[in-house]
């Protein structure tokens, strides 16, 4: 089976999904763009496991593309550290310079694999 990493810029995270032949990130697209899907998927995954409760409205947008792409290698480093058992549909986020998480001193979270 064949698998892709595809990254999604969201304002305040990098989102990676892992796609597959029977997976693709447009399946989760019914209304709206690709980016949106992602961030009501990935906000609605962090209440429910209790990694943080966020409201849109406080999330703090980041414009710095530098950093987004340290969080890009940060998670292709997690991935190939870590690579998946079996080729399921995976998100990996980080999060970029947002005050409710815990941030390492790069200015991001750590990855949380979903």
């Amino acid at each position: 089976m064949k698998q892709e990493l595809r990254y999604i810029n969201l304002s305040w995270a990098v989102v990676a999904v892992c796609e597959t032949d029977s997976f693709t990130i447009n399946q989760l697209v019914h209304d709206g763009s690709v980016e949106q899907a992602v961030e009501r998927y990935v906000i609605g995954y962090m209440a429910f496991w209790q990694i943080a409760f966020v409201e849109k409205e406080r999330l703090v947008p980041c414009e710095d593309e530098t950093l987004r792409a340290s969080a890009r290698r940060k998670i292709a480093r997690y991935i190939a550290e870590h690579p998946p058992v079996e080729c399921l549909p995976r998100f990996y986020i980080v999060m970029l310079q947002q005050p409710f998480t815990p941030l390492e001193p790069d200015g991001m979270t750590q990855v949380y694999q979903v």
